[in-house]
């Protein structure tokens, strides 16, 4: 899969702290979660999704500060034109600053900003395999699996991950903002704080929809701790059809604890 991330290449000591293994928590309940979550291990097929099909809808939420004075306009305005003489600097500060001026512009920032994200895709992961919420969330009340994914040289699919920040406020942008790479991350990125269980990290593609990926990625599936009988023979014959080398793991539910037990069951 080629690389069109709106993100550039991490640096060395960024790829260090990405997790060497990444998890997909998928639901067997309905024909079509058996379909969707099983064409990743027979297909190698993942689906990047569209901001509007998120579970949050203040996911990719924003605010855009009007709050400027006059003075940090200037200095953002002789940033942008260092030859341009201090009295026109001024009077183009003024400008800007009226009032329906900056209502303009306002709409300008969400017009860019909803242009550039429109048609962006997302996939998302967790760095944890063995979280209770989100195997009842995303994994039918733990009846159905967890796809894990390897890393190789801090990416994925050979594309760059980000991992998601979270906050109890919306990213910040100023009037005076243009919408470069960094701040288009910033709120892709960006979620409420009570998400942080989740430990989320995103790959941001160019487009929705599906795209495929080497079948050597996936380095392991993990069976719900309440898959039915059915479900986990329909999970190994898919897994011999396609000749996947995945290990194969089990969760168990503890005994003393609230926690799931993951073990190995079938290299």
């Amino acid at each position: 899969m080629e690389n069109h991330l709106l993100d550039t290449v991490p640096q060395q000591d960024l790829v260090m702290n990405i997790p060497s293994h990444f998890y997909k928590y998928r639901s067997l309940r309905t024909k079509a979660d058996k379909e969707h979550t099983l064409r990743i291990i027979t297909h190698n097929e993942i689906y990047f999704a569209n901001r509007k099909e998120f579970n949050d809808p203040f996911d990719f939420n924003f605010h855009i500060s009007c709050d400027i004075d006059f003075n940090t306009y200037k200095a953002r305005l002789k940033q942008l034109k260092p030859n341009m003489q201090e009295e026109e600097i001024d009077k183009q500060t003024r400008k800007a600053l009226l009032p329906e001026n900056v209502i303009k512009h306002e709409r300008k920032v969400n017009n860019d900003i909803s242009r550039i994200t429109e048609n962006v895709g997302i996939f998302s992961m967790s760095a944890k395999r063995d979280d209770l919420l989100m195997w009842s969330h995303y994994a039918d009340h733990h009846k159905g699996i967890c796809i894990e994914f390897k890393t190789t040289r801090g990416k994925l699919f050979g594309c760059d991950i980000l991992n998601v920040e979270y906050d109890v406020k919306y990213p910040i942008f100023t009037v005076c903002d243009d919408m470069n790479l960094e701040r288009v991350k910033k709120f892709v990125r960006t979620k409420f704080s009570d998400w942080a269980y989740e430990e989320e990290w995103r790959i941001i593609y160019k487009k929705t929809g599906c795209q495929f990926f080497p079948p050597e990625e996936i380095s392991g599936v993990i069976l719900g701790s309440r898959i039915s009988k059915k479900n986990k023979e329909l999970v190994l014959k898919c897994l011999s059809l396609n000749n996947c080398k995945a290990k194969l793991y089990e969760a168990h539910e503890c005994k003393d604890r609230f926690g799931l037990d993951i073990t190995l069951i079938k290299q």
